[in-house]
């Protein structure tokens, strides 16, 4: 992150990288230690059907380490299950039924013995694709039954950990400007509408839970930028604030969305993850700039100054490590994203000191803080 005296761009460039793998490489030499790095690195053994899956870490790390046969043998296994897919979208027990499955293609993986090297590829492979399949499923289905909803109200809960509310069916008076002539021509309208829906449903729920208000919303109002392109890999987004060199004071400028419209894996469920967790990350450094008045406090909790003193996997992320404004920015996406409580302790472990939990009860701390600012304020 480049920074001067008054202006201070700060870049994100990939799909948020809550878990990556790319970035511990080089101390990795074999199949074995990077899947069992990965599984270690999301408490694998405690992740549920709602929960964050590095896939795209997963099949790096076959590609690397295992022979191509192996990904086109567990392909040609795959053929059936794609085939019966549509199978489940008419079971009237789909939410039980996948979360069962998830569950018990989870303990399969588990238990997978690190001796035959072609085996454990092919398998994990194979079981990290119908795993990624069943949360697909399961969160097309969440939306389809959130988009039949007639009289959901702004911020209400649900039980998706994808989001902590339900998708609205009234917008703010707000704006985003989007520029869609990066899509083909027949996705134009329906990607740029959904994706304002899942954008707007961020704002309308931080505002409902009183992480954002109106001052905010009129800040902000006209200055996030959204800009689609056809991709399947990287995209960049960024935030940006000035400061002024006589008093200090920041001022934002605004924040620039670049959205990937993958042609080839255009489901609802991943857009929608997609949306929401880049615009979330570039909100959690507005309320680092604008809304916390001593972000400093977060920042000890893994450093002493510049120094790093926690481990990497008590980090959301290895992007988390490269300053203190992205560990705040990632931490506050990940928990507003994937948990829909104030307790991370069922997923982490109850440790008191554990770093995870503790950037849990910083922003719970946090915003109980600003509702109390409020009350007195009445």
């Amino acid at each position: 992150m480049k920074k001067n005296w008054w202006i201070i761009p700060i870049f994100l460039i990939s799909f948020i990288p809550f878990f990556s793998f790319s970035a511990n490489i080089n101390s990795i030499n074999n199949i074995f230690d990077a899947i069992s790095y990965i599984k270690n690195t999301i408490h694998f053994e405690n992740i549920t059907i709602k929960s964050y899956v590095p896939y795209t870490d997963v099949q790096n790390a076959i590609k690397k380490y295992c022979p191509k046969s192996t990904v086109d043998q567990a392909n040609k296994e795959l053929q059936p299950l794609k085939e019966a897919r549509t199978s489940y979208l008419n079971n009237p027990w789909i939410d039980k039924s996948l979360s069962d499955r998830f569950d018990l293609v989870k303990d399969i993986i588990s238990e997978q013995k690190q001796e035959n090297v072609y085996k454990y590829c092919k398998d994990s492979y194979l079981l990290f694709s119908i795993l990624k399949t069943t949360q697909d499923l399961y969160s097309w289905e969440k939306d389809k039954k959130t988009n039949n909803t007639t009289n959901n109200n702004i911020g209400t809960k649900t039980e998706d950990n994808n989001s902590h509310s339900s998708a609205t069916t009234k917008k703010l008076d707000f704006t985003f400007t989007h520029d869609t002539s990066g899509l083909p021509n027949e996705a134009q309208k329906s990607f740029s509408e959904s994706s304002e829906n899942y954008l707007q449903e961020i704002l309308a729920n931080l505002v409902e839970i009183h992480i954002l208000d109106q001052s905010d919303l009129k800040t902000l109002n006209n200055k996030i930028e959204v800009t689609y392109q056809q991709s399947c890999n990287i995209t960049e987004w960024s935030f940006r604030v000035v400061r002024n060199k006589q008093t200090w004071e920041y001022t934002f400028k605004w924040i620039k969305l670049i959205i990937a419209y993958c042609e080839k894996n255009n489901t609802p469920a991943r857009q929608k993850r997609h949306v929401q967790q880049i615009l979330a990350h570039e909100l959690g450094h507005y309320i680092y700039f604008f809304k916390d008045k001593n972000p400093s406090k977060f920042s000890e909790i893994c450093r002493d100054n510049w120094k790093i003193n926690c481990l990497p996997e008590e980090f959301v992320s290895n992007y988390a490590t490269k300053s203190k404004e992205e560990d705040y920015a990632e931490s506050f996406a990940y928990r507003y994203l994937y948990n829909t409580d104030w307790n991370w302790d069922s997923q982490h472990g109850a440790a008191s000191d554990n770093p995870i939990n503790r950037r849990a009860r910083y922003f719970e701390e946090l915003f109980e803080e600003e509702d109390d600012d409020d009350d007195d304020e009445k």
